[in-house]
């Protein structure tokens, strides 16, 4: 079974409810890469995702009580736990390539053009929330794999190469996931 196959399979169990749970106080092992291992265009592409998907992280915490679609609810469940723990290996390996002096600062502008999506999340009415985090999660993650996707082919550091792949193919799957859901077939 190839890897997009297995993801797709493991968001499928998601959101049948198969999966076990994760003890929230587990960290995501950051496998070693030696710090001459990741520089260049591999680092501003890690900062540029760890900034993405920071936003990502705060438009599914944003309210999920409030989410009513079940299969929604559980599918962002695993987009949190997934991005959480791409955002601390991606961390990691930053730290180990050493002082940044500030060149990899990231403004990263939301894809639907909203200035701050997280605040309209918190203000709809909870019987249009669903529809609206899916106005609001589809873009971006389609954004995600898109910046996945045109870094594979700069990447040098085969991790780095690796997770840029596992991105585009785990946002594509989520995206095909979200947009299949009643709520979501409007937002393909």
């Amino acid at each position: 079974m190839n890897r997009r196959s297995a993801a797709v399979l493991v968001a499928a169990l998601l959101l049948a409810g198969c999966a076990p749970a994760r003890p929230a106080d587990t960290a995501a092992p950051t496998p070693t890469v030696s710090e001459a291992a990741i520089g260049g265009l591999d680092l501003v592409f890690l900062h540029a995702m760890v900034a993405h998907q920071e936003r990502t992280l705060a438009i599914v915490r944003a309210a999920p009580e409030r989410i009513q679609d079940r299969q929604l609810r559980t599918l962002v469940a695993a987009v949190e736990a997934t991005e959480a723990d791409e955002v601390a290996q991606m961390r990691g390996w930053i730290r180990a390539a050493g002082p940044d002096q500030g060149h990899h600062q990231h403004d990263h502008p939301d894809p639907t053009g909203s200035p701050d999506p997280v605040s309209r999340l918190r203000t709809t009415p909870a019987s249009g929330y669903d529809a609206v985090l899916v106005e609001i999660l589809v873009p971006q993650q389609r954004q995600a794999a898109e910046l996945a996707r045109a870094h594979l082919a700069l990447a040098a550091a085969p991790a780095v190469r690796d997770l840029a792949r596992r991105i585009d193919q785990s946002r594509t799957a989520e995206i095909q996931l979200v947009t299949a859901l009643p709520v979501g077939r409007t937002a393909s």
